[in-house]
Parts: C-alpha cells; sequence; structure tokens
C-alpha cells in the first residue's frame, strides 16, 4: 500500500514539474517574440539578431515536444505497472483461497477421526456396561443357585455354583475381547489423526517456506527496479541539465 502510495506522489509529482516547465517554455517563447519584434524596430544589425532568437525559439519548442513525449511515456509505465499489481494480487488471492480450502479438507477429515475415535471410546463404555450387568447377573444367579441347593440339596448347590462359575468365566472373556477391540480401534484412530495432523502440518511449513522465498525474490526484483529508474532519472536530470547550460551559453554566446 506504501508503495503504490509513493508511485502515486512520484507521478503528483513530475505532472507539478511538467507544468511549471509548461508554463516556463510558453513564458520563454512569449519573451523571445517580444526581443525579436524590439529588435526588428530597432533596425541596423537587428537581422542576426532575429535569426539567433528564432534558433533560440525552436529549441524551445523542440525541447517542449520532447518534455511531453516523456511525460506520455511515464503515464503508459504507470499503467502498465498498476495492471502488473493487479494481476499479481488476485493469482495470491486464488492462491489463498485454494490454501483455505485444503485446510478447510484437513480440518473435516481430522473431525472425522475425532468422531470416529469418540464412536469407538462410547463402544468400549458400552461393553464395559454390559460386563457390568453379566457379572450382577451372575452373582445373582449364584446367590439364588445358592439359595436353591441349600433349600434342595447339597448336588443342586454343587450344580448351581458350577453353572455360575462357567456364566461368569464366559462373560468376563467376552468382555475382555470387546475392550481389547475397542481399544485397537481406538488406537488405529488416533495413530491415523496424528499422522494426518503431522502431513498437515509439513504442508503449511512448506507453503510458509515458499511464500517467504517468493516474498524475497519480489523485494529483491522490486529493489532492482526501483534502483535502475532512480539511476535513470539521475541521467535524465543530469541530462536536461547540461543542455539547459549549453543552450544558455549558446544564447549568451549570439
Amino acid at each position: 500500500m506504501s508503495k503504490a502510495t509513493e508511485q502515486n506522489d512520484k507521478l503528483k509529482r513530475a505532472i507539478i514539474i511538467s507544468a511549471v516547465l509548461h508554463v516556463i517554455l510558453f513564458a520563454a517563447l512569449i519573451w523571445s517574440s517580444f526581443d525579436e519584434n524590439i529588435e526588428a524596430s530597432a533596425g541596423g544589425g537587428g537581422g542576426s539578431s532575429i535569426d539567433a532568437v528564432m534558433v533560440d525559439s525552436g529549441a524551445v519548442v523542440e525541447q517542449y515536444k520532447r518534455m511531453q513525449s516523456q511525460e506520455s511515456s511515464a503515464k503508459r509505465s504507470d499503467e502498465q505497472r498498476k495492471m502488473k499489481e493487479q494481476q499479481a494480487a488476485e493469482e495470491l488471492r486464488e492462491k489463498q483461497a485454494a490454501e483455505q480450502e485444503r485446510l478447510k479438507q484437513l480440518e473435516k477429515e481430522r473431525l472425522a477421526a475425532q468422531e470416529q475415535k469418540k464412536q469407538a471410546e462410547e463402544a468400549a463404555k458400552q461393553a464395559e456396561l454390559k460386563q457390568k450387568q453379566a457379572e450382577e447377573a451372575a452373582a445373582k444367579a449364584a446367590a439364588d443357585a445358592k439359595a436353591k441347593a441349600e433349600a434342595d440339596a447339597k448336588a443342586a448347590e454343587e450344580a448351581a455354583k458350577k453353572a455360575a462359575a462357567d456364566a461368569k468365566k464366559k462373560a468376563e472373556a467376552e468382555a475382555a475381547k470387546a475392550a481389547v477391540e475397542a481399544q485397537k480401534k481406538a488406537e488405529a484412530a488416533a495413530a491415523a489423526l496424528k499422522k494426518k495432523a503431522e502431513a498437515a502440518e509439513a504442508a503449511a511449513a512448506e507453503a510458509r517456506k515458499k511464500a517467504a522465498t517468493e516474498a524475497a525474490e519480489k523485494a529483491k526484483a522490486e529493489a532492482e527496479k526501483k534502483a535502475a529508474a532512480e539511476k535513470a532519472a539521475a541521467d535524465k536530470k543530469a541530462a536536461e541539465k547540461a543542455a539547459a547550460e549549453k543552450a544558455a551559453a549558446d544564447k549568451k554566446a549570439a
């Protein structure tokens, strides 16, 4: 933004300087015409003086035309620069939109993996609840069997105890198996999520590195361009000064 303001200020200064020089040139033309009329009315050796004034007027007009051409060239260069800056800004916006879409997709995948982990944890809780219910049922069955065995006979009591022990063992085995499977699923989901996060971080780091490199290259190119422009302006100013001094010397000699 500051660079664009600086360029606009330079253009405004160039226009103001050009306008002032135009006024000076018109004043010089009017003054030359005035000198020509005075010398013509004086007579005598006025012929040579009039010729000298006419030569100077032609040089002034030529300088005026050259300045107009340079001003038009400067305007065209500024318009081309603005078009290039607009194009670069549009390309940057497109790259940023693509990067945002990619990050959005990564976030979507992360949320999906998180949901899968949540479901796995819920399944583990359900398995634990079933295990607890099975244990409670087994304990109740054992108590009932014990009461019945005590009431009926020792053999029935032994049979009931055996059935209760078998049921409890089976329930514990099923619950343990379900818990192991749920744990495996949760660990797999967590590993996948970690891998995706690491890939996203690596991609983001690469994008930041690339953007920094491009910005440095662009800044270097702009600095070189600015230095060349300043050198050209200095050369131009020196040439104009030399031309003005030569014209003044020629006029004085005449």
